[in-house]
Parts: structure tokens; sequence; C-alpha cells
């Protein structure tokens, strides 16, 4: 008989707005994205006034609202973060209401994937499967993942403790087990 960990760990899904908002400016402008994110999917189509063209500069802003954006995913909040200010605010400004009702149903959708299901087995199962099956208990440890509609499957860790996940992923629930499993698997002791 296998020792199970004792030590808690816990899981919080999220989605998280205000990225989605930033990524999907992002896609409509065809700013590089740092992180080699995949585009939005689906698209939402964002008008953008003609005269604005994406330079080094707009890049910056966005760069830079990128990164305000990131602390979000760190832990619940209910406030959204501040919209640029510029051109690419005006931009956001323009297209609030689009992206509000297309990151709505995005957000449905991580709820309705993150629902248990007949025939897949809850995470704490897969967990305690692998502790069992390999005699190494897997420790304590707090993940906050943040479910993005990204195109394709993408499980991109922050840092130890911070996920970025497509909604295609997390639905996919036995591959995205897999993935959490072998990014906590390399903590046990």
């Amino acid at each position: 008989m296998v020792a199970m960990s004792s030590t808690p760990w816990s899981v919080v899904l999220d989605y998280s707005h205000d990225l989605a908002f930033v990524l999907a400016v992002r896609d409509a402008l065809g700013i590089a994205d740092p992180l080699g994110l995949p585009a939005v999917h689906p698209p939402q189509a964002v008008v953008i006034a003609s005269a604005l063209q994406a330079d080094s500069e707009l890049d910056a802003q966005w760069q830079r609202w990128w990164e305000r954006a990131l602390p979000f995913t760190e832990q619940a909040n209910s406030e959204h973060q501040p919209l640029p200010d510029g051109p690419l605010g005006h931009v956001v400004g323009e297209n609030l209401g689009a992206l509000r009702l297309w990151s709505a149903e995005r957000k449905r959708e991580v709820a309705q994937a993150g629902k248990p299901t007949r025939g897949t087995p809850r995470l704490r199962d897969v967990l305690r499967d692998h502790e069992q099956s390999t005699g190494l208990p897997l420790g304590g440890f707090r993940l906050r993942v943040t479910a993005l509609p990204l195109a394709g499957p993408v499980f991109l860790p922050l840092d130890s403790n911070r996920i970025v996940v497509s909604i295609t992923l997390l639905q996919d629930r036995t591959n995205y087990h897999r993935h959490l499993l072998e990014h906590v698997a390399p903590t046990a002791s």
C-alpha cells in the first residue's frame, strides 16, 4: 500500500476577460506576441481606424498593456484592469461592447469545459492514481490555471504556480490532466 500525500493541493480554473481582450486586439493589429501564443479562436472582429497602423510605438503600448494584464492571473480579482491610453485605448473603447460579448461566450465555454463528465476521471482521481502507481506522493501545490480562447492545444506555464491553457486543451480533459500531472510531478519528493 502506497501512502498518499497528506499535503493539500488545489487547482483553480478561471478565465480572464482582460487577457482575452488584449489578445484579440493583438491579433487585429498584427502585433507579435512575446510568449508566442497563437491567435485567438474563434477570432473576434475588431474595427480599427484606417489611420491607425501598427508601428513600434503601438507595439510598445500593447506590450505594456499585456504586462499590466498578466498579474491579474495571480488571484481572483473582480476588478478589471484599466484600459490602455492613447490610440490603443481608442481601439479598445470603440470595440468594447463587441469584445465583451465575444469574451462572455468564451467564458461560458470555459465553464462548460470545466464541468465533470461521465467517463472522464476527475483531476483528484488522476493524481491519486499517479501517486499509487509510482509510489511517490506529489506533495502540496497550488495552481491557478487561466483558460483563454487560443487556437489549438496550449499549455503554457507562466511560473510554477500560474498556467495559461487554451479552451481547446481544456475541452480535451484527458490531455489537460496529462499536462497538469507532468507539470506537478517533477516536484514529487
